[in-house]
């Protein structure tokens, strides 16, 4: 305003961007509940992780959820899986089948015992 100096820009944000830094990060636990159906527990797991082809293509995905039974993941590329997928994230590596997907995310169904 009129007679008023006012701070430089990147002094202004470099302020901003200290107290985003200092505040501690807040990430609410969600609890997953199964009321019906057949469909297993899922937990959130917001974990990377990647997927391999049998044809040894590999690609970084997020893990979005995961269960005993299958998983639910995220990829940048929207590509087209193939029917069977290697996951490996946080010391799992199962196979599993592509049972739905949608653009950029997928739901897989495992195969067999899981392999730590």
């Amino acid at each position: 305003m009129l007679g008023r100096k006012q701070k430089p820009i990147s002094a202004t944000l470099a302020q901003r961007m200290q107290r985003i830094a200092a505040t501690p990060a807040f990430a609410p636990e969600r609890v997953a509940v199964q009321t019906f159906g057949k469909r297993a527990i899922r937990a959130d797991a917001w974990r990377p992780g990647t997927i391999s082809f049998q044809t040894g293509e590999r690609m970084d995905v997020v893990v979005k959820n995961i269960s005993d039974t299958g998983a639910r993941i995220e990829f940048v590329r929207s590509t087209y899986l193939p029917d069977r997928v290697k996951l490996t994230a946080q010391g799992t590596s199962r196979w599993a089948y592509v049972t739905w997907q949608t653009w950029a995310v997928a739901g897989l169904q495992f195969v067999g015992e899981s392999k730590v």
